[in-house]
């Protein structure tokens, strides 16, 4: 590398000192000698590796930002409502009930209650965050968190459509995507109502 600045240096003199002749050569071949210095120091600079740091470092929520997660989470929501449907034998608004609360209950214990990361590798600098927290490193309004604002939407929209709105699924249903939602807001990030789950 070092020899090809040289030799891309050397070039760029011997074609500069012909161009001039007499009092004029002297203050050209010192301008040749800083420009040469600018480019040996652009290319020591190109000697240096450029990474980009990774997005999250953060084992517990890195499996979030690989491709496909979020069509398999939707499959997944999906092929339980066919599960509910064929096993209780229910219609299908009282199978996406299902789906919903299953969903809310989930989601809010390993998303919005459980703190902390099952690995030791992090030294506990998350034990008091929610997964919730972590995702995206505490960035708010990611598309991650979008999406994981706007599947519970649509659940509680389906699910109260195929019901028909009537008054118990209704109520259960509103009620789950009530907390989801509220517990997603930035303005919650890390705030404890009136203490519950606060840790010590």
């Amino acid at each position: 590398m070092l020899l090809a600045i040289a030799i891309k240096a050397k070039d760029l003199l011997q074609s500069s000192y012909r161009a001039w002749d007499g009092k004029e050569r002297s203050s050209h071949l010192l301008g040749s000698r800083y420009l040469l210095l600018l480019l040996l120091v652009e290319e020591m600079g190109k000697l240096y590796a450029k990474t980009v740091p990774p997005p999250d470092l953060n084992k517990n929520t890195e499996w979030f930002m690989y491709p496909g997660v979020w069509t398999t989470y939707i499959f997944f929501l999906f092929f339980f409502w066919l599960i509910v449907l064929s096993v209780f034998g229910c219609n299908t608004g009282m199978a996406w009930t299902i789906v919903n609360l299953a969903h809310f209950v989930v989601t809010y214990q390993f998303f919005h209650w459980k703190k902390g990361t099952p690995f030791a590798e992090d030294q506990g600098i998350y034990n008091r965050l929610t997964w919730w927290e972590q995702i995206d490193s505490g960035k708010q309004l990611t598309s991650n968190r979008k999406f994981l604002t706007i599947v519970p939407v649509v659940l509680y929209l389906i699910a109260s459509h195929t019901t028909d709105y009537q008054h118990p699924m209704l109520f259960l249903n509103t009620v789950a995507v009530l907390v989801l939602v509220i517990a997603k807001f930035p303005n919650m990030h890390k705030v404890r109502i009136f203490g519950i789950n606060a840790g010590h």
